[in-house]
């Protein structure tokens, strides 16, 4: 066991020596040191990269979609075709008075102008008085 802790550790050492020399990759680097008992120390590198985008507060849920205008987004990868027919159905039994705008209306919000059409999306759904959106992004 002790042999095969120490070339672990010795492996894991090595990979992360370029990261305990690199400032700017500091916060990636965590030490696991020997604490008195014969267990072999660890370097580890923690494989994701510091938080980029800082989380935001989702909007408030809306008491009910009775009379409310609903967007469908969708970035034309994966099925929404078939998706959005079926769920707009279901949402106008269950709520007749709600009014659907389809994702044809924004078209395909994936691709090279991605960023523009991102940051155009809240005046967009602003002017169209939309109340919720239902995202189709597929991975």
């Amino acid at each position: 066991w002790l042999r095969i802790a120490r070339s672990i550790s010795s492996t894991a050492a090595n990979a992360t020596n370029a990261y305990s020399r690199d400032p700017e990759r500091q916060h990636l680097r965590t030490s696991f040191r020997h604490d008195g008992d014969r267990t072999p120390q660890y370097e580890t590198v923690w494989p994701r990269s510091p938080q980029g985008v800082q989380q935001q507060r989702w909007a408030p849920r809306l008491d009910s979609l009775d009379n409310a205008r609903v967007a469908f987004l969708w970035d034309y990868l994966f099925r929404g075709d078939e998706l959005f027919p079926v769920l707009a159905d279901e949402l106008r039994r269950r709520h007749p008075t709600i009014d659907i705008v389809g994702y044809e209306e924004f078209g395909n919000l994936h691709g090279a102008d991605e960023k523009i059409r991102l940051a155009q999306l809240p005046s967009e759904l602003r002017d169209r008085g939309v109340d919720a959106v239902v995202s189709g992004m597929g991975c």
